[in-house]
């Protein structure tokens, strides 16, 4: 039967074009973490033939009120889609939908193998069965939906750390709540990472790079899962927002030398442009930094 259906592979920007008739407006082929895919569509009025997705995906509605048909797994369900609604396609699922008005829909789409990795790590059952879900309201995932694409449209340098989060953030999410046998992460004991102080050494040295997640977990031999819950529970923050500040306080240091340009500071931090930097400064410290300089 399965192979009478269109397989789906979201690792490929085109794919989806075999069942979508709209036009793909963001698709991320390069994330800093392996295995997840971001896709964003404005599709019109629509009917998909019955396909199924070569890793699990989630579609997330970001604008539309819709009427629709679905058939998942089998099963068959008529269904009243808002903003924020979610539906779930674990890979290899058998999918179809009608739907009957205007959408914007972000899809989220993950490597089964990073789902178990992810599981693995956090103590959890090695490999994870993600089961299918209707419509229904996730505003956690909505909200990581909408992080993820603002952060892939604007191509900052602090994409790495901060999608490699998002994405384990979500990962742990679906297998605590949309597995088979429900799993309960277990607290981490932030004691049992004396080292977090050569994790921050290394940011420290590594501000004015694409900062990997992966590469900071490397440095004290712990995983990204268990380093990024670890680096919370310790400091208080997320990492992502450790490695802004920081660079925020590296960018008003340079600014305040005055024989830097701004283009100077912005090429330094390893921003790709001037504007770039002033958007990351303006959003993070309420200036420009043209404004900053001035205030000095």
């Amino acid at each position: 039967m399965q192979q009478n259906l269109i397989a789906i592979d979201h690792s490929q920007k085109a794919a989806t074009a075999q069942v979508l008739p709209d036009a793909n407006l963001l698709f991320s082929s390069k994330t800093a973490l392996a295995g997840l895919y971001l896709e964003n569509h404005h599709s019109p009025p629509h009917e998909t033939p019955e396909h199924y997705p070569i890793q699990h995906v989630v579609a997330i509605q970001t604008q539309g009120v819709v009427q629709s048909e679905r058939k998942l797994n089998g099963q068959f369900k008529n269904e009243y889609i808002v903003a924020g609604d979610i539906c779930v396609v674990p890979a290899h699922t058998h999918h179809w939908i009608h739907s009957q008005g205007e959408q914007e829909l972000i899809l989220l789409s993950f490597a089964p193998a990073f789902i178990n990795q992810v599981a693995q790590e956090s103590g959890a059952r090695e490999r994870i069965e993600i089961v299918p879900h209707f419509a229904k309201s996730d505003p956690l995932i909505h909200q990581i939906g909408l992080a993820l694409r603002k952060a892939l449209q604007a191509d900052s340098i602090n994409n790495q750390v901060y999608v490699q989060s998002m994405g384990i953030t979500l990962a742990a999410h679906l297998i605590e709540y949309y597995s088979a046998e429900k799993q309960s992460l277990p607290i981490i004991n932030s004691a049992l990472c004396p080292n977090i102080g050569q994790a921050i050494d290394y940011i420290h040295s590594h501000l004015t790079q694409d900062l990997s997640l992966e590469a900071i977990a490397t440095t004290i031999g712990m995983s990204q899962y268990h380093f990024s819950r670890v680096f919370k529970q310790t400091t208080g923050i997320t990492l992502w927002q450790y490695v802004v500040q920081q660079r925020i306080q590296l960018a008003k240091r340079l600014l305040k030398k005055v024989d830097l340009s701004i283009v100077d500071v912005s090429k330094y931090l390893g921003f790709s442009s001037q504007g770039q930097f002033t958007n990351f400064f303006r959003k993070h410290s309420g200036v420009t930094p043209t404004q900053y300089r001035q205030k000095l």
